[in-house]
């Protein structure tokens, strides 16, 4: 089994070391190198063994190995249109290496040498000890996420079907692997078994004519269809059960397992993968973003990936991911490591409502509302029905993972009276109160309200059908609410800071501009409209604070 990996000058990454100590989950954002170490390990195998095949001594002189040629054609496992593109920022000054340590003892570093954009050289690194080169043993099986089977298939020889595994199109020999596991012992027996425990479907015995065919019923006594004509999910777990059955106690790696699964399934394929690779002594190593998926991941199996990969492993390590659990989300462990801050609201709608005033006022801020932040309500509910965990407890949990990131409350007016504003440090959870009842109390301007009244009902452009709208709106403005808050919108009311927006203060309003039944998720594009003069200062001085709290 490896245990571990070290990239240089690869793709996105300079210099790195991925330590594995048994199967391993990559998880991360897109774009972070989950993939990338699938690759790499694939383009380490790939070119040792052509190294090996190529080559007249495996012999190391003074200075270096022999090297092979290697045509971009050939090197299906990283599929790109110029081999530069394998180069950390295409600088192909320096050579690639990839070093894979085995838990067998050997160490074997490949090195690839800039030719041309369609050739390169394969080589041991000239720090690789010989002995090494001898005893590395090897063959791993690259699943890509979108690997798909071939319509037609014809029964190939051993050797051809070597070559198409190890540039990584397995879905391109399924059938045949099919055909390999039903001569196996009691293996096509258990494979079924596991299709028929996550699909329901009864596979058929595979038959060999001009063409390979396997088909499936989707039901007892159900009509016959061929494999290619089922769903991409079923395909993609297909193929990698066919290959774990039928390639035993080899080194798997597996892109998004997940990708074409849908939520039930995605929650216990990784349990079923880890059985059959148990009992077949078989190593899995899996990218996915997928949070169910990664949600059943034990957590010494798990890598977080960003910037620089992130093992936890060790026994403080395991503790503080157990306990953070409780509270948090794979998700969140993951976004926690490249948000600036963590900004608790009350709902998704003040958050919306923020972003809103922020690009009205050309805020500072605005760019981290809409993508720097990592947003949670104030209280979170990780599963339907569970109980909810408060912001403090789920910040604390997060700071186990990421204790330098600063969170912030943004609380109500109506809360609890002991959750006051503390001091904006920049550091640790933060609270700031609105005065008013709540953030939707800071919608009501009678100017603002009647442009969005004109915008919902199409009369921006039209006085006359606008009245229709806006004068019982005034009507009711004048009838109900005390005039001064009418008069001035602005100021200091005791009536905007005990009466509920939200539910009773802006839906009569809106009802009698004929807008009966609008959701208060639409609420921000009120705050849309305002023009700068219109927010209340309170407004601008808690995004003033924002900022200090988040250090931006």
């Amino acid at each position: 089994m490896i245990r571990k990996v070290v990239l240089r000058n690869f793709k996105r990454f300079g210099d790195v070391t991925f330590d594995i100590p048994g199967h391993l989950v990559l998880a991360g954002p897109n774009n972070t190198g989950k993939t990338t170490l699938l690759q790499a390990i694939a383009a380490w195998s790939f070119a040792f063994k052509r190294w090996k095949e190529g080559v007249r001594s495996r012999r190391r002189n003074p200075r270096a190995y022999e090297h092979q040629e290697i045509g971009r054609n050939d090197f299906t496992v990283v599929p790109v249109r110029g081999l530069d593109l394998i180069w950390t920022n295409r600088e192909h000054r320096n050579p690639v290496q990839v070093e894979i340590t085995d838990s067998a003892g050997w160490a074997v570093a490949m090195e690839f040498v800039w030719d041309t954009p369609e050739q390169m050289y394969v080589r041991p690194s000239a720090t690789t000890d010989e002995t090494h080169v001898e005893q590395a043993a090897l063959s791993p099986i690259f699943i890509p996420a979108t690997s798909g089977i071939q319509r037609d298939e014809p029964q190939h020889y051993p050797a051809y079907l070597e070559l198409q595994i190890g540039q990584a199109r397995p879905g391109d020999v399924l059938r045949n692997m099919l055909v390999h596991a039903q001569g196996i012992g009691n293996v096509w027996e258990k494979l079924c078994a596991v299709v028929q425990e996550l699909f329901g479907y009864e596979l058929q015995v595979p038959r060999i004519g001009a063409h390979l065919t396997v088909e499936y019923r989707p039901y007892r006594d159900g009509p016959l269809f061929e494999i290619a004509s089922a769903g991409s999910g079923f395909q993609q777990v297909l193929t990698l059960f066919a290959f774990l059955f039928g390639r035993p106690g080899n080194v798997f790696l597996i892109d998004e397992p997940d990708a074409h699964l849908h939520v039930i399934l995605q929650e216990v394929i990784w349990s079923r993968l880890r059985r059959v690779a148990l009992a077949t002594g078989a190593q899995l190593i899996i990218a996915t973003h997928a949070e169910t998926f990664i949600d059943a991941v034990e957590p010494d199996e798990l890598c977080l990936c960003y910037q620089q990969p992130r093992l936890l492993r060790d026994a403080a390590e395991r503790a503080k991911l157990t306990q953070s659990l409780r509270s948090l989300s794979n998700t969140d462990l993951m976004l926690a490591q490249s948000a600036k801050g963590v900004l608790y609201t009350e709902d998704w709608t003040d958050r919306d409502i923020l972003r809103a005033w922020a690009r009205v006022l050309n805020h500072p801020l605005k760019e981290a509302l809409e993508t720097g932040l990592l947003w949670k309500p104030q209280t979170i509910e990780l599963r339907q029905g569970a109980s909810g965990i408060p912001a403090k407890v789920h910040y604390e949990a997060l700071a186990l993972v990421n204790p330098t990131l600063p969170g912030l409350q943004l609380v109500d007016g109506d809360a609890n009276r002991g959750l006051q504003s503390t001091e904006i440090t920049g550091r640790g959870l933060q609270r700031l109160r609105w005065t008013r009842y709540e953030i939707e109390s800071y919608l009501f301007h009678p100017e603002s309200l009647s442009r969005f009244v004109r915008r919902a009902t199409g009369t921006d452009e039209d006085a006359a059908a606008a009245e229709v709208h806006l004068e019982p709106m005034r009507r009711h403005l004048n009838d109900n609410l005390p005039p001064a808050v009418v008069r001035e919108p602005l100021g200091d009311h005791d009536y905007l800071k005990n009466t509920k927006a939200r539910d009773t203060l802006i839906p009569p309003i809106l009802s009698a501009a004929g807008l009966l039944g609008l959701p208060y998720t639409r609420y921000a594009e009120i705050a849309a409209l305002m023009l700068p003069d219109e927010i209340h200062p309170e407004v601008k001085e808690k995004l003033d604070l924002m900022q200090r709290a988040f250090g931006l």
